[in-house]
């Protein structure tokens, strides 16, 4: 089965119907939920490639359906983009949904240029994102920033805990080459989550994030033998070489 477009939406508006219509005639099969949690409830195991929220009214959007589908997509791995007024975005992204938007398309909205948009964005990550990386962290902060600094040479996947990563690597769906693995994250450390991925037999390379550059906590670090550790006060350059690196010494 083909992945599908799934639009998400308080109704299925003219505009909406309009970009479905669009990604369709360029064969793509798309699929509309109301935001609403029974409708998203019965989306069930439907394969969805790319989500596309669509906020018309913020005053009329059901906040329990929003969490519900920010839950929905993250346990999913599935990125979201988000169409609306800029100030509606804003207040989701401070709100609910704190790992941010994969891209964001702010009103008046222009469809044509939305659709190609996507489908460039669509082709060049077929052959631009070879490499899979899974950032694990429990900031949203953190996540989005790094997916951001990464997305233009990687493909990118985000968990906030150590639950939502595990129920990653059990799917089907993806194994990542990399994880970047926050190491003080709670509930589950980076260093209880590193010791069950390698009970469980998950080969995966770890380079751990921390917050601090103490000699004890590096010490701890180095012990746990990761592929590496990077602070996470370093600059984009220094992050994003550490990780091309890695890839390049790989390959």
């Amino acid at each position: 089965m083909a992945d599908k477009l799934l639009f998400v939406s308080e109704s299925e508006s003219f505009l909406l119907k309009s970009m479905m219509s669009k990604f369709e005639e360029n064969g793509k099969e798309t699929l509309f939920s109301e935001l609403n949690i029974d409708k998203l409830k019965s989306i069930g195991n439907e394969v969805c490639k790319n989500v596309f929220l669509y906020i018309g009214k913020m005053a009329e959007a059901d906040e329990n359906a929003l969490i519900f589908f920010n839950d929905f997509c993250m346990e999913n791995h599935l990125e979201v983009n988000v169409f609306g007024y800029e100030k509606d975005i804003m207040t989701l992204k401070e709100t609910i949904f704190k790992e941010g938007f994969a891209k964001e398309f702010y009103r008046p909205l222009n469809v044509q240029d939305i659709v190609e948009e996507i489908l460039n964005y669509d082709g060049e990550a077929a052959l631009l994102k070879q490499d899979h990386v899974l950032v694990v962290d429990d900031s949203g902060v953190m996540l989005t920033t790094i997916r951001e600094w990464l997305r233009g040479k990687y493909k990118v996947s985000l968990a906030n805990s150590a639950l939502n990563a595990i129920a990653l690597l059990n799917s089907n769906r993806q194994k990542p080459d990399l994880i970047l693995l926050d190491y003080e994250m709670p509930d589950c450390t980076g260093a209880e989550f590193l010791e069950k991925l390698r009970a469980d037999g998950f080969d995966i390379p770890v380079i751990f994030l921390t917050g601090h550059n103490d000699q004890e906590t590096i010490k701890k670090i180095i012990g746990l033998k990761p592929a590496g550790y990077l602070l996470k006060a370093l600059p984009k350059e220094k992050i994003v070489g550490m990780v091309d690196s890695f890839f390049k010494v790989k390959r």
